[in-house]
C-alpha cells in the first residue's frame, strides 16, 4: 500500500503526525509486503509544519509513483485566505503562495483520482480537494468554525454540517472533520485497505476503544461526541462493553433497554447523546466489524461467523455486510485473510 501525501502549504503538524502514527507504526503486525510506504510531496525537498517543525519531502515533478490512496493533511486559515485582498487566486493560496505550484497539484490531485485513486482529505485539507472541483456533488464536512466558509466558498460541494467523517466510496473519497477526528479518518482508512483486525489493534494501541465512525453525528452542533463524564454515561460506556464482550446474544432495543434500567426512548436518547449514533446503528457496526476480523483470522464458515457476532445466519451477514461494505464476506476474506495469523490448526 501506497499513500501520498501532499503538502503545499504550513501545514498542521498534528494532521502530519496523525497519518503518521496510524499507518506507520512499528507496533502492528503488518505482513511482510502489506507495510504502507509514505511519501510526502511538496514543491521542495523539506517542508515547514506549524510549532517549528518541519520533514523531508519529494518535489511533485520528481514524484512518479501511482499510490493507493491520497490524504491531504489540514493546513493555515481558510477564513483568512478568503478575505486575503491581494490580487491572485485567493484559492489558489490554500495550497501554496505560488501559483504555479499550486495549479501543479490540483492538476496532479485531479489526474489521480482520474485514474482511480482514493482521496482524503481532513480538517482544513477538505479546502483543498474542494477548491479540485472533486466535492462538486458530494458530501463533505470539515473542522466546525470553518464548515461556514466552506458552504460559502464551494457552494457545489454538500457540506454536512452534523458529520464528523464522511465517505462517498463511488468517487472514492473521504473527508473529516479536525483535532482528534483526523485520528478517527486514519483507522477508518487503514480498516478500508488493510483490514479491520489490523486497525482495532491500532485503535487498541492508542486506547482509542470507541473510533468514530461514518455514522457518527455531532452532539447538537458540538464540536465533540465525547460527554461530559457523568453517571450515566460511565453506565453506557459499561453497557457497550458487556454488548462487545457478548454480541452472540440477541440484543435488541428492548433488552439494551432493559440491561440499563430504562424506558426504550429513555435509553435511546442517552444512548445516542454518549455515543453519537443510536444504539442500533452501533450495534449493527460492532456486529460487522467482528465478522470483518473473525474472516481476517480465521477459516469460520460463513455460518458460525454470523454465529458469533449476532447477525443469526449467514444470509443476514452476506446482506448487511454486502450493504455496508459493498463487498461480500467471502470476497473480503479472500482480499483480507491474514495468513501469518490465524491458527494452525483448522477451526
Amino acid at each position: 500500500m501506497r499513500i501520498a501525501v501532499p503538502l503545499p502549504g504550513t501545514m498542521w503538524a498534528f494532521d502530519v503526525i496523525s497519518i503518521i502514527q496510524i499507518f506507520d507504526d512499528d507496533s502492528v503486525m503488518y505482513g511482510s509486503s502489506d507495510r504502507p510506504v509514505i511519501d510526502f510531496i511538496a514543491n521542495a525537498s523539506s517542508k515547514a509544519l506549524d510549532h517549528g517543525m518541519s520533514i523531508a519531502t519529494t518535489a511533485l515533478r520528481d514524484y512518479h509513483e501511482k499510490p493507493d490512496l491520497i490524504i491531504i493533511p489540514g493546513f493555515a486559515n481558510p477564513h483568512e485566505i478568503a478575505t486575503d485582498r491581494r490580487t491572485g487566486d485567493a484559492k489558489a493560496r490554500l495550497f501554496t503562495a505560488d501559483p504555479a505550484d499550486a495549479l501543479a497539484i490540483r492538476d496532479w490531485l485531479v489526474a489521480s483520482h482520474r485514474e482511480g485513486v482514493e482521496i482524503a482529505a481532513m480538517c482544513t485539507g477538505v479546502f483543498a480537494l474542494a477548491w479540485t472541483g472533486l466535492l462538486d456533488g458530494v458530501e463533505c464536512t470539515t473542522h466546525l468554525p470553518f464548515l461556514d466558509d466552506l458552504a460559502a466558498q464551494f457552494p457545489k460541494a454538500l457540506v454536512q454540517k452534523d458529520r464528523l467523517l464522511t465517505h462517498n466510496a463511488k468517487q472514492r473519497i473521504w473527508t473529516s472533520a479536525g483535532g482528534s477526528i483526523c485520528l478517527d479518518l486514519c483507522i477508518a482508512l487503514l480498516a478500508e485497505h488493510a483490514g479491520q483486525s489490523l486497525a482495532t489493534a491500532e485503535a487498541n494501541m492508542l486506547m482509542m476503544h470507541y473510533p468514530r465512525s461514518v455514522a457518527t453525528r455531532r452532539s447538537d452542533g458540538a464540536p465533540s461526541v465525547l460527554p461530559r463524564p457523568s453517571r450515566q454515561s460511565d453506565e453506557i460506556i459499561a453497557l457497550t462493553r458487556r454488548v462487545r464482550e457478548h454480541l452472540s446474544y440477541d440484543w435488541t432495543l428492548t433488552t439494551l433497554a432493559q440491561t440499563s434500567h430504562s424506558s426504550t426512548r429513555s435509553f435511546q436518547r442517552r444512548f445516542s447523546e454518549v455515543m453519537g449514533v443510536p444504539p442500533s446503528t452501533w450495534l449493527l457496526t460492532e456486529r460487522l466489524n467482528a465478522a470483518k476480523e473473525l474472516l481476517e483470522l480465521t477459516d469460520l464458515p460463513m455460518q458460525q461467523i454470523a454465529l458469533r457476532t449476532g447477525l443469526r445466519n449467514a444470509d443476514s451477514l452476506r446482506k448487511h455486510f454486502s450493504a455496508a461494505f459493498g463487498v461480500s464476506p467471502s470476497r473480503y476474506r479472500q482480499d483480507f485473510l491474514r495468513t501469518e495469523l490465524r491458527p494452525t490448526e483448522n477451526v
